[in-house]
Formats: structure tokens, sequence, C-alpha cells
């Protein structure tokens, strides 16, 4: 992992710790760089920062040093999450007979790259045993040779059994909530200028998008633009989100790819109405009209639609809600942590 701060896969890393450190003898992350842990691990598992072994040094530096750790350590099996530190771990350990797993944790479609860059990642990831994706969708991606290494395994839900279907039982307040880093690819402005719009025949609702990123100063500028300073707050990355969201009439996400949301999976879990863009993950779990909506990328106009039509029709949202709840079955943190610890002996014994 590039860090262990807060995000979509390392909240993954931090429900799958646990579940490692149960079934093997030793388990540690190495972080690419050094950066304060967000979430909580358990306390069998090492944490190791290149950044702090070395020093702000150069990637070819880190991937020396991390050769050298793995010829070192010697361990049975590497796993890798996200792309970037995917490829220096593949090329890092070029030569050295160890099993290793990447985890692809974003949809690659769509993403602006030359197509040289694109055929040169996909010749890296031939050094890789196995690749884990998360949906179909990012499935397609990996043709060739790579389609028979790319298995499936879904995010967990990290939320208690017992928060399931608590926000249906939970008093509303007229709140629209979001849950995502404030980057370009979550299209925070698209949901913002939305609400906007919404404001104009719904002005006593609030939008909070709860999370950090390096767009906060641009979409505070946005925000104050379209003079809904007083509606639209933005508190920062909060480890008690779940609490947070419960008295909320609807979550909407508009990113314009994902992996699989891990926000998007705990909002359906925990009984929001969802309204969310037509991309992985969503795509996979939601059924328009009967356990979310879903809405073309970009499209401000269908968005401030569907805002209204939760918002107007109490019943329907309920409906929408309860429906979503299911999601549970297929996604809860035993099962999927399970698939993940099967996967990963099944590597090493082979």
């Amino acid at each position: 992992m590039a860090t262990l701060s807060s995000g979509g896969a390392e909240r993954v890393l931090s429900n799958l710790s646990k579940p490692l450190a149960d079934v093997f003898d030793s388990v540690t992350f190495v972080m690419w760089v050094d950066a304060p842990v967000f979430y909580k691990m358990d306390e069998r598992v090492n944490i190791v920062s290149i950044q702090q072994e070395i020093g702000r040094s150069s990637e070819l530096k880190r991937m020396l040093w991390f050769r050298h750790y793995v010829q070192t350590e010697k361990p049975d099996c590497i796993l890798s999450f996200l792309e970037p530190i995917n490829l220096r771990v593949l090329l890092a350990t070029i030569g050295i007979n160890v099993k290793k797993i990447v985890a692809e944790r974003n949809d690659p479609h769509g993403v602006n790259k030359y197509w040289l860059m694109d055929q040169i990642e996909k010749l890296i990831y031939h050094q890789a045993d196995k690749i884990l994706v998360q949906t179909e969708t990012i499935r397609t991606f990996f043709g060739g040779s790579l389609a028979k290494r790319t298995h499936i395994i879904y995010n967990p839900v990290n939320i208690p059994k017992e928060m399931v279907g608590k926000a249906l039982l939970t008093p509303k307040k007229k709140r629209i909530v979001s849950v995502a880093r404030l980057t370009q690819q979550k299209r925070h402005d698209v949901l913002i200028r939305a609400f906007a719009k919404f404001c104009k025949t719904h002005s006593d609702y609030c939008l909070t998008i709860y999370g950090e990123g390096p767009q906060r100063n641009e979409l505070q500028k946005l925000v104050a633009s379209l003079n809904v300073s007083d509606k639209v707050f933005l508190p920062g990355a909060i480890k008690t989100v779940h609490q947070e969201i419960l008295d909320a009439e609807m979550f909407c996400l508009v990113s314009t790819r994902e992996g699989m949301s891990n926000s998007m999976i705990e909002a359906m879990c925990l009984g929001l109405p969802c309204i969310c863009t037509k991309v992985s993950g969503a795509l996979d779990l939601i059924k328009h009209g009967e356990n979310g909506l879903l809405i073309d990328i970009d499209n401000e106009e269908s968005l401030c639609q569907q805002m209204c039509l939760v918002s107007d029709d109490k019943a329907y949202a309920n409906r929408l809600g309860n429906q979503a709840t299911q999601t549970y079955k297929i996604l809860n943190s035993e099962l999927i942590s399970k698939q993940w610890v099967d996967f990963i002996e099944k590597q090493i014994k082979e």
C-alpha cells in the first residue's frame, strides 16, 4: 500500500488484518509512504514504512529497499494493493521466487493513458501470479492471458450486523450525504451544483460531504459561488461516519469511476436510499428503481430529479432503503474475509 490513511483500500486492509493474523504466522503491512494509520489494525500485524526506513528517497531506491526486504524476510506471499504500488512491487521483485497477488481496487477503464503506457502496465502485470478485482466490469479490462489469472472478490461491508437497516429506524432530518475523498474522480462539483438546483424547490435541505482531499479549496469556492455556504458542509474524514449519516434522507455518490465503493455498500446496508452514477460496483449491486437509483455520469439534471423523487416520496424512499439492506447477505465482512484468506492460502499451497 502507499499508505494506511483513510480510503477504501485502506479500510479493506483494516478489515482483513484480524482474519489474516488469525491464520498466518506473520503478517506485515508495508507502506510506501509514511502517514498516520487511520483505521484500527489488529495488534499482531507488523507495520513497516519504507519512508521511515530510508527517508524521502527516489522511487528506485524504495523499490531496491523493498526487493532487499523481500529477499531477507522470504515471505510465502506478497499481496499488493492499488495499481501504482502494484507496478512498483512487481518490478522490484522480478526474479524472486515468491507468490505475488495484486489487487486492482479501481476501474482501469476510462483512465486517461497513452496506449503504449497501458500496454506496458499490462505487460508488467504478467509478473503477478494472480490479479484480484472487485467487479465483473473491472475483470473485463484484463483480457488475453491475464484473464485466466484474474478473479473477483467483492468489497466487504465494514459495519456491525446490528447496524444493518438502522437508518430505516432513525428519525430523518432533511439531509443529503456523501462519503468520498475530495478528488476530481468523485465529482463532488457535480453533486454540489445539482444540490444547488434542488434547493430552489427544497430550500430546507442541507448537503454534507464527508471526506478529505486536494479539492477542498476548489469545492469551498464553488459552494460560495452558488450561495449555498449555509447548506453545504465539508467536515472532513471522520471515523464515526456510519452514525453520522443514519438520519439522512439519502446518500449520493457521483464518481466518474469506481472499483466498488465502500461508502456506497455501507450506505445501502444501513438502509439509505442511494443515488449513484453508472460505474463499476454500482452497476453490479444496484437495480435501478428497486434497491437504489442509477444516473449517467456528470448528469446534474438527472441527479437533481432523483433527489426530488426520493425527498418527495417517503414511501418509495423507504422501499429503496429496505431492499438495499439485502446487500449485506453477500457482502458481510465474515464471508468476504474468508474468501480472501482461502484465496491466499490456495496460492501459497499451489
